[in-house]
């Protein structure tokens, strides 16, 4: 991008992209080809009206977020890879060590971060400044997602972008995050896959406050996912969201042996006889864990993906049946299970988080 490039350039806008609002937008050799061209040479982004709106819309962003430290989002170009799980329990894990920390659902036609922090059945209500209060998962721990305006949790979600937008904006700039704690040292941002309409939304209208601290992307190992993943690493890197971290996540399965079901290879469950023979011919066995690939890695992995774009690579984060029990039932994993390796590897991110995005104070007495 040449150095006329905007916040507000379209993440289909060709290399070289002069920004919407430039006087030369639309009429650059660079825009030939562009399919915004014929929209930017009008004119219109421009325009006087234009330049009122930009302004209003900055200041309004600027005022939602002068009491946030910093922003995080939870991206992946896959779905099912688990960014709701990451985003849900990175929140629990920051509100635990005391931090005032918001969880935003942007996932509009999937959202699960209400469940996953446990107020499935919350309801929000507008202040008398007309502003939206969250729904409190704790004290320090504040939760806005398009769940809570739902009439049922099973209401489908049938908008076209536009609308996806205009809500996005809503929860950006109405949501009052001031709560007890006098603001958010984190907010963490749960997104749907791809590189849609949301996610293009969400960071443009940050951007327009300087909110985006970084992003934390979410992978499993396979290629299938990893293929995706790159385009999000590349639409990062177009849209200048730094990334923090790249995340393997159900690198593998890890299971007391007691929580295992044994099957002869017909199907039969043989479950009791073959505890009962540990037991008795072996019982140190059963305070092992065992531990199994759930999808078979590709090349170098995440961990080489990450060092192919000269990213950190936080680690990998194990498939535990206690961890998605948590997530059903919105408790804090890392406090449920503090022995667990998945809570270890949890904390460590955590560590990353907080090390990379500091804080000035902790209320540790608001984690209780």
């Amino acid at each position: 991008m040449t150095d006329e490039a905007t916040n507000d350039t379209p993440s289909n806008a060709n290399d070289g992209c002069v920004g919407p609002t430039a006087e030369s937008a639309g009429k650059e050799s660079a825009c030939d080809g562009c399919p915004n061209q014929g929209a930017c040479s009008t004119g219109a982004f421009n325009s006087p009206e234009a330049t009122q709106k930009e302004q209003l819309e900055r200041a309004s962003m600027e005022r939602a977020f002068e009491n946030v430290s910093h922003v995080v989002l939870v991206l992946s170009g896959k779905g099912g890879v688990g960014k709701s799980t990451l985003a849900a329990q990175l929140s629990h894990s920051l509100a635990s060590r005391g931090y005032a920390v918001g969880l935003l659902d942007v996932d509009l036609c999937g959202p699960s971060a209400p469940r996953m922090a446990g107020v499935a059945h919350g309801q929000i209500h507008k202040s008398g400044s007309g502003a939206w209060t969250p729904v409190y998962a704790k004290p320090n721990l504040a939760v806005m997602s398009i769940s809570f305006l739902l009439p049922d949790t099973d209401a489908a979600v049938v908008w076209r972008g536009p609308r996806k937008n205009a809500l996005i904006q809503q929860f950006l700039t109405e949501t009052d995050w001031e709560g007890d704690t006098g603001g958010l040292d984190y907010l963490i941002i749960d997104t749907p896959p791809g590189t849609s309409d949301e996610h293009i939304s969400t960071v443009q209208f940050l951007q327009k406050a300087n909110a985006v601290s970084g992003a934390v992307v979410v992978t499993t190992p396979e290629e299938v996912s990893m293929a995706d993943v790159r385009k999000e690493l590349n639409f990062c890197e177009k849209t200048k969201v730094p990334v923090l971290g790249v995340v393997e996540n159900m690198a593998t399965h890890h299971s007391k042996v007691t929580d295992l079901t044994f099957l002869q290879p017909d199907g039969t469950d043989v479950t009791q006889d073959a505890l009962k023979q540990i037991r008795e011919k072996c019982p140190e066995v059963l305070g092992l864990l065992a531990s199994s690939d759930v999808f078979p890695s590709s090349g170098a992995g995440p961990e080489g993906m990450a060092a192919q774009y000269g990213l950190p690579f936080w680690g990998k984060l194990p498939l535990d049946t206690d961890l998605l029990k948590c997530c059903e039932v919105g408790k804090c994993f890392v406090e449920e299970h503090p022995e667990s390796l998945a809570a270890k590897v949890l904390n460590g991110f955590v560590d990353r988080l907080t090390k990379a995005l500091p804080v000035e104070t902790v209320d540790t007495e608001m984690s209780k």
